[in-house]
């Protein structure tokens, strides 16, 4: 973390100048400690009633440039005896993301802690932020109890003492049946038209509001296809202010996240299909209504040129999207029928479905790999942890060295750029490490779900566009009819 230290005296006077080099090493000990940075030391002899300081209005656009991420002050009043100064000072901090820390304990937004921030200030905010924090636990409470929060219920839920409970009318139908077209090959602007047309209530006439549409639109279906809510669990507290002078919202670190907390709609395998799906397709097509797909759509890639292959419905066969666009000089002319791909997924899903029957010995291997992973990842997590404790304690000998004239400034900022940046690598390979961690975790979880998917589509005698979807990731297409397929689950089981 990068660090801009500000001081301050009103006078030239002897006394004040010792205050100033006293205010120093106290800040330069503090980053020793922590192991943290010095981007520049601010320094004003003047008074803070003003703005019209020369190491302030320079501290002030190098924050708004993004050059430092905490500012050090001895006391608030150290940067401003104005309470104007100090709340466009702090608009600047927050909306650049940068922290203050005041030494005296007064202010320290690492710790959330801003509650006195300006003397006058504190009268009108201190308040407001006591109210939004009893707000907050209050809700947070209700949500622990799986209170529903939002006000109006997801299409298709009613609330019952504070609970989601589906309704007693089609509205839960219509639910499963955006899902299920969508998972079709529909686009969401279809499903909208669709649903316009067979004269099914909107979200705003279920609510009973003035003027209610009686139009569903694509905006509409993909909120319903995003929300978690019909999955059974409730999502709630995920986001929250920064701070109450601010409308920026950021992530709660805790959000409330409550599983089986009232009765589905639609089950978790499908809301994650959907999902899947959404990510494959393309940009290009939000907001306009999607043709619908055919059996491999998004599924299909040539080997030569790695784009999507193209059905030629009067052959049923399957093309190169290159070569039919383009001609021979920028791909091949390979082909393959859609009754080809069917018969061979037919046997490699069969294949894989026997596997199944000895779901414990793929339990127990799969336990084997986790626990070989876990111990070779924490091993390096052991060592990068500990290299960051040395750049730590290096960065602190560094400063102290500065501060004393052993070292300069030009020395001191190469010195601690190239350890920085080692620091950044090392705390990107820990994001790493702990990623591939819960990955191992999951998929302990995604044997589950594939088990009793292929208990649901064990015997494969028809192959739909929702097969596909669940188990196959791609299909690589190359010349002579070669086809390798890749899918979603075969890491598990190998």
């Amino acid at each position: 973390m990068k660090a801009a230290i500000y001081i301050r005296v009103s006078t030239k006077h002897v006394e004040q100048e010792s205050s100033l080099q006293n205010q120093k090493d106290m800040f330069i000990n503090h980053i020793a400690t922590k192991g943290w940075t010095l981007y520049k030391i601010y320094k004003d002899v003047d008074s803070g009633t003003h703005a019209k300081r020369p190491g302030f209005i320079e501290m002030v656009n190098d924050a708004k440039a993004g050059k430092f991420d905490v500012v050090l002050a001895k006391e608030l009043s150290r940067l401003a005896r104005n309470i104007g100064i100090s709340h466009e000072f702090k608009q600047v901090i927050l909306s650049n993301n940068i922290h203050i820390v005041c030494l005296d304990g007064s202010i320290n937004t690492l710790e959330d802690d801003i509650s006195k921030y300006g003397l006058f200030a504190w009268l009108y905010e201190d308040e407001s932020r006591r109210i939004s924090k009893r707000i907050k636990a209050a809700k947070r409470s209700k949500a622990l109890r799986s209170e529903f929060l939002s006000g109006d219920p997801p299409y298709g839920y009613t609330i019952d003492n504070g609970q989601l409970v589906p309704r007693d009318d089609e509205t839960v139908e219509v639910v499963k049946k955006i899902y299920q077209m969508y998972i079709d090959g529909h686009g969401t602007e279809y499903i909208a038209r669709e649903l316009t047309n067979a004269k099914y209530p909107t979200p705003s006439q279920i609510k009973g509001k003035r003027n209610a549409g009686r139009r569903w639109h694509g905006t509409t279906i993909k909120l319903i296809l995003k929300n978690i809510h019909y999955t059974g669990v409730l999502s709630q507290c995920v986001s929250t202010t920064r701070d109450i002078t601010t409308k920026n919202r950021i992530l709660n670190n805790e959000p409330v996240i409550i599983e089986n907390s009232h009765e589905p709609i639609i089950s978790k395998e499908k809301y994650m299909l959907v999902k899947q799906v959404m990510e494959e397709r393309s940009q290009k097509s939000r907001g306009r209504a999607t043709p619908k797909k055919h059996l491999f759509s998004d599924k299909l890639f040539c080997r030569e040129c790695g784009k999507k292959l193209w059905l030629i419905k009067s052959h049923k066969t399957y093309y190169c999207g290159t070569y039919k666009k383009y001609g021979k000089n920028h791909c091949t002319p390979h082909k393959v029928k859609e009754s080809i791909l069917k018969e061979i997924l037919q046997k490699d899903l069969k294949k894989f479905a026997n596997k199944f029957n000895d779901y414990e010995k793929i339990k127990v291997n799969l336990n084997k790999k986790i626990l070989a992973s876990e111990k070779t990842v924490k091993n390096k997590r052991i060592k990068y942890e500990a290299r960051l404790q040395e750049i730590k304690e290096i960065k602190s000998k560094l400063i102290i060295k500065f501060s004393i004239d052993e070292l300069s400034k030009e020395a001191y900022d190469l010195a601690t750029t190239k350890l920085d940046e080692e620091s950044k690598g090392l705390e990107l390979k820990l994001i790493e490490i702990r990623s591939i961690l819960n990955r191992k975790i999951k998929q302990h979880e995604e044997l589950n779900r594939i088990s009793k998917l292929f208990d649901k589509y064990k015997n494969f005698e028809i192959i739909t566009r929702e097969v596909v979807n669940m188990f196959i990731d791609k299909i690589i297409i190359g010349e002579n009819q070669e086809i390798k397929i890749i899918y979603n689950f075969a890491e598990l089981i190998k």
